[in-house]
């Protein structure tokens, strides 16, 4: 991985920008699952990926050996049906939440987790328009569709006020 460097006030402004399109639901998210879900990814949890399997497998194989092996393949086949159904998309809604808040969080997390790769990120308003990472450059995306969010309130308003005292 490449080293990373200290944000300039331009690449601070630009992620205050990406920051307040995710807030205000402009700016989409979307994941590679294949990519982002896996070992030495920063947003990976193993236990999430382990667990939902690793549970209905011992419990079907404690019941194999205790009541028979037509039951507790039968629980087995079930569970692994029940977790297709319902618990990956659950955990794919973890993972997705997990990922934005490790990617709003920081802008040295936005790096590190755009460098990895597995993310899109998608205008809301025009899903046509999108930027791929790691080969797209996430800067430039928002910078063209969200330059609006990038200018600091503070400073506006400060140089506002110093405009109204100078001029009274």
């Amino acid at each position: 991985m490449t080293e990373l460097k200290k944000p300039s006030k331009a690449d601070k402004l630009i992620y205050k920008a990406l920051k307040k399109a995710v807030e205000l639901d402009k700016l989409r998210i979307y994941l590679d699952y294949g990519k982002i879900n896996r070992p030495l990814s920063p947003v990976y949890d193993p236990w999430e990926c382990l667990l939902p399997i690793l549970v209905p497998v011992m419990i079907g194989l404690a019941l194999i050996l205790s009541v028979g092996v037509f039951f507790g393949l039968a629980f087995i086949v079930a569970m692994i049906l029940v977790y297709s159904t319902y618990f990956k998309k659950k955990v794919y809604r973890h993972l997705i939440e997990r990922t934005k808040n490790y990617l709003t969080r920081d802008y040295s997390n936005c790096e590190k987790l755009w460098n990895f790769g597995g993310i899109v990120l998608v205008n809301a308003e025009n899903k046509k328009l999108g930027c791929v990472s790691p080969e797209g450059d996430w800067k430039e995306f928002v910078v063209r569709n969200f330059s609006e969010y990038m200018t600091d309130k503070e400073e506006t308003e400060n140089k506002e006020n110093e405009t109204i005292k100078t001029s009274v």
